[in-house]
């Protein structure tokens, strides 16, 4: 939560959340989308940096999951975007170990104004959700190299994925030096 009570993670333009929540909840999404200065200020260094981005990944902890959109909705996505969610899932799954790729919303109960619903919507770049694997909110100590090196490997394997998913050639050119 920022200082004016709002989860930064919920204060992203989203589906309407059916249910009101109070200022005291934890997921407090505040008065509208983008209220805050935080989520404001991130939303518009990201557009005008649109050209330039090919994915979003949030790290938070700690389920042992890589979470896909969409969390407020069980709707397919469409497009062919949910089989491109579930290849690169399935190559994060295997260089990343005992993590499970699956869309957010059959993970857990919806939850709206997510960054990563936000992200997939307004850049239609892939946008996904590590869930670091633990017993709590705070890795202990022992495994945050072994928790490292399980983010490490998906973000380079998301780094080689995404070129695919955005529709781009599996094989990268080989840089030039102007020959």
């Amino acid at each position: 939560k920022n200082a004016n009570g709002v989860d930064l993670n919920r204060n992203w333009p989203s589906l309407p959340d059916p249910e009101s929540i109070h200022p005291d909840d934890e997921t407090y999404p505040g008065l509208k989308p983008l209220s805050e200065p935080e989520t404001a200020g991130i939303s518009d260094w990201f557009k005008t940096k649109r050209n330039e981005i090919q994915g979003f990944i949030d790290i938070h902890s700690y389920m042992g999951l890589v979470l896909y959109p969409y969390a407020d909705t069980n709707q397919p996505i469409g497009g062919g975007f949910d089989e491109k969610f579930e290849v690169l899932g399935r190559g994060l799954e295997s260089v990343m170990g005992a993590y499970t790729a699956k869309p957010l919303a059959k993970s857990f109960s919806m939850s709206y104004g997510l960054f990563q619903d936000y992200a997939f919507r307004e850049f239609k770049k892939p946008s996904l959700t590590f869930e670091i694997i633990g017993d709590d909110f705070v890795v202990n100590v022992t495994t945050i190299k072994t928790r490292g090196l399980e983010v490490y490997k998906g973000i380079n394997q998301f780094a080689k994925e995404v070129t695919v998913f955005n529709g781009g050639d599996a094989t990268p050119t080989k840089p030039s030096c102007g020959d």
